[in-house]
This record gives C-alpha cells, sequence and structure tokens, in this order.
C-alpha cells in the first residue's frame, strides 16, 4: 500500500513538473496569449501551475535578488527545482515506512 502511495506521490509530481515547463515554453509564445487554441492551452495551464508558481514570485519579489521588475521569471524554475525535491523527498520517506 505504501508503495502505491509513493508511485501516486511521484506521478503527480511528474505531471505537475510537465505542466510547469509547458507554461514557460508557451510563455515564449507571442501567441500563447492571445484567443484560440494555444491561449485556451496557455489559460489551462496557467490556472493549474499559479498556485504553485505565484508563492515563489512573491518570495523573489520580496529578496533583494528578485524585486523590481527583473525581465526573466525565474520562479517556474525554482518551483520545479522545489517541487522535484519534495516530491522525491516524501515519496522515499512514504516507501520507508
Amino acid at each position: 500500500m505504501t508503495f502505491a502511495i509513493a508511485q501516486a506521490i511521484e506521478w503527480f509530481g511528474n505531471l505537475f513538473f510537465a505542466l510547469i515547463i509547458a507554461r514557460a515554453l508557451m510563455s515564449w509564445l507571442p501567441a500563447s496569449r492571445e484567443g484560440g487554441l494555444l491561449g485556451g492551452i496557455f489559460y489551462f495551464l496557467a490556472i493549474v501551475t499559479e498556485p504553485f508558481v505565484s508563492p515563489v514570485r512573491r518570495l523573489l519579489n520580496r529578496s533583494p535578488l528578485g524585486g523590481g521588475g527583473m525581465m526573466i521569471d525565474f520562479a517556474p524554475m525554482i518551483t520545479l527545482i522545489l517541487m522535484r525535491l519534495i516530491t522525491l523527498n516524501l515519496a522515499a520517506f512514504i516507501r520507508t515506512m
């Protein structure tokens, strides 16, 4: 049972990893900001991933490194690293139970 829970945690972690990567890549496309299919996909990705990315973005804006309008948004990259660390450590902890 614990193996299945750990595997589900890893699966959801990988899913959100892919969604955040897709959102970051689509943010470079100008057509993703407009309507149409790409706009709908980007809107979906933004709604799903924003609850995870926005707290990191707020922390970066308060820090001396990120405050004041950076040209590059590092929040998705830091979110990916944090989510990967949490997912792998949580799954490993559950497997040892």
